[in-house]
């Protein structure tokens, strides 16, 4: 190894001694700032103050067979190393129940990780490497020396990198710590909904704080060389607190003050990989306790915690258990799928999928399902490309449900299936963006379908660039009442998932700077006017959304947010309740791995008039004014 070092020296001795100074490259050419890049990665060392003294010149020639000896000094570090894995791989703990000492051992493993971390600077200098050959490829085939062939040796020895790396680090274990702390306070001493749904309460600043923590460790590894694993488990009370890993997108749930629970012990991920061949195509198959999700109509998981940062909860996707096939025809993809979901936790459910708009559910949450997903790629390019989408999947609810309508009478009674279908088209040309998505949820009685008119949703919008620093989008939604899925298509205050709504949006985001981002978003909605009960084509509904992050500095950045929700009801009389959040947020970069955030909102709504529903006036209180604030602190770690 030492031997290697001193030569690998050498030969960055005379390559810097001698290319600063060559008559044919001017001073301000590219490939001064390449020796500069090779020189931080430590792979040109230069005379000991690190200089490049133009004492002697260098011909072309002679800095072609500097880069081929490169090339093949990289590749011998790389071949000791594979030997140095194979050496340690060998050796296995003697048989018999004796102990083995394995210092020696260790202390070999520990050379090997430093020296990955040298490769991973390796490879990034191969790279350079490459560009210098291609400026001196002339030389370099005077010599006899093939070009490509050093191309593709560059390629081949990334690839080595990647799978000595991927040797040594056969078993891996990480973790997340995360502490939360939440308080909310009542202004005016009335109570109103947070955007979690829930009631405030009336207490005053400081008079009620919750702390919750949640630890997560994750072991994952190759198994054998086609197997792989991976599971996670946490501990804490976070779960308890939150009410499950999901919410319900019926929100508002009156009496429903949040309150720290006991410590939960929870398997929230544990599955294997490994491909398998179907007459001849390769599949990727999964098995166990494993992320689902989909598209936003059907079926995505709602972030349980609005006001606290988990960061494991941002996913989206559901932990489900069975097992998955993925297969890949190149345009074509497929994945078949059957699980069963509600799993239990030593405090009861913590993962529940419900069948749920902001008005309406069913009486149960799904138990299982199957179903299939495919997308084609009807147009591929970086620029340019076209994809089409289609989903189903068929689940069960258990016997003898309904599905209830803005609390009234059943529209479905005694269902005991929900079917879910749904396409989707994404597309990118000259600039502009499409997507589109149509999804629809039947409710079933075994195979009779009870319900199935005004269960359907829709969303297209349209995007385009006007360059790297702005952008606008537009687009129309359309909920209909009885649509029912498991998705997560929006919010409108503390209404998740809003339905029985339809109408346009536009937004548009600019980056002033790369420290300062502004964004504004506009929704303009009516009722659908279809089904008794909901709402009208009178009542009408605007959301604003404005928001502006800037970074202070490489550790500090601070946002200020503010949504506003104005209601007009038709049928109240022309109505105009009001809701008014403002939100600060500040955030601090511990390190690499660990991160503080820290929330404080002012919630601020009006039910302008007597009479109007406490659902319309943010708050418990019917028709009146309500005032409070929440303040939330995370502190997230990882390891």
């Amino acid at each position: 190894m030492k031997r290697l070092l001193v030569a690998v020296t050498g030969l960055s001795l005379t390559v810097g001694l001698t290319f600063a100074q060559m008559r044919d490259v001017p001073p301000g050419h590219w490939a001064y700032q390449s020796i500069e890049q090779l020189v931080q990665l430590g792979i040109i060392e230069g005379y000991p103050d690190g200089t490049f003294r133009p004492n002697r010149t260098m011909t072309r020639a002679e800095f072609a067979q500097a880069i081929a000896r490169a090339y093949r000094n990289i590749d011998e570090r790389l071949r000791a190393l594979d030997r140095r894995l194979q050496s340690v791989e060998g050796q296995r703990p003697q048989q018999g129940g004796q102990q083995t000492d394995t210092t020696g051992m260790q202390q070999q493993i520990d050379q090997l990780k430093r020296d990955i971390e040298e490769l991973k600077r390796l490879n990034e200098a191969m790279q350079t490497l490459q560009r210098l050959a291609q400026t001196f490829q002339q030389e370099l085939a005077g010599l006899g020396v093939d070009v490509d062939t050093l191309k593709r040796d560059m390629a081949s020895l990334r690839a080595r990198v990647e799978a000595l790396e991927g040797k040594e680090e056969k078993f891996k274990m990480s973790g997340d710590l995360t502490f939360g702390v939440y308080g909310a306070h009542s202004i005016d001493g009335k109570d109103v909904y947070t955007l979690d749904g829930r009631q405030l309460g009336p207490g005053k600043l400081l008079e009620k704080i919750d702390v919750v923590h949640e630890l997560g460790l994750t072991f994952s590894g190759q198994i054998n060389d086609e197997v792989s694993g991976s599971a996670t488990f946490i501990v804490g009370n976070y779960l308890p607190y939150a009410g499950g890993a999901g919410r319900n997108p019926v929100s508002v749930t009156p009496g429903g003050v949040p309150a720290v629970g006991n410590t939960d012990i929870v398997i929230w991920e544990a599955y294997v990989k490994a491909p398998i061949d179907v007459f001849g195509a390769k599949v990727d198959v999964t098995v166990g306790r494993y992320p689902a999700k989909l598209t936003p109509f059907t079926l995505q998981r709602i972030k349980p915690n609005y006001y606290l940062n988990f960061p494991r909860y941002d996913d989206g996707a559901f932990r489900v258990d069975g097992g998955a096939l993925a297969f890949n025809f190149d345009t074509f993809r497929l994945n078949l799928w059957a699980a069963q979901v509600n799993q239990q936790s030593n405090n009861g459910v913590f993962n529940v999928v419900n069948f749920a708009n902001h008005n309406s559910t069913t009486s149960a949450p799904m138990e299982q399902m199957a179903g299939a997903r495919l997308e084609f790629d009807a147009i591929r390019g970086e620029d340019t490309n076209l994809t089409i989408g289609a989903t189903y999947f068929a689940s069960g609810i258990g016997t003898g449900q309904n599905f209830n309508f803005a609390g009234g009478a059943p529209e479905a009674r005694n269902i005991d299936r929900v079917d879910v279908f749904g396409a989707d088209v994404k597309a990118k040309f000259a600039g502009f963006t499409i997507g589109v998505e149509y999804a629809q949820s039947d409710f079933l009685r075994d195979t009779n379908r009870v319900l199935s008119k005004d269960n359907w949703a829709l969303n297209a919008s349209l995007g385009y660039n006007f360059g790297p620093n702005i952008g606008v989008t537009a687009g129309y939604t359309e909920v209909r009442p009885y649509f029912a899925a498991p998705g997560a298509w929006g919010r409108v205050g503390y209404l998740y998932n809003p339905s029985d709504l339809r109408g346009f949006y536009a937004g548009v985001n600019y980056n002033a700077s790369q420290d300062l981002k502004i964004n504004l978003q506009g929704m303009f909605m009516e009722g659908t006017g279809r089904v008794s009960g909901g709402y009208t084509k009178n009542d009408e509904l605007i959301q604003l959304l404005a928001g502006v992050d800037y970074r202070l500095s490489d550790r500090w950045n601070v946002s200020l947010n503010y949504e506003g929700v104005y209601w007009k009801l038709g049928v109240l009389g022309g109505a105009k309740p009001v809701w008014n959040y403002f939100t600060l947020g500040v955030g601090y970069n511990l390190g690499e791995n660990t991160a503080l955030n820290v929330l404080y909102q002012i919630i601020d709504t009006d039910g302008k008039r007597a009479g109007v529903p406490a659902l319309f006036s943010g708050g418990p209180a019917a028709g009146r004014k309500n005032s409070g604030a929440v303040a939330a602190t995370t502190l997230s770690v990882k390891f």
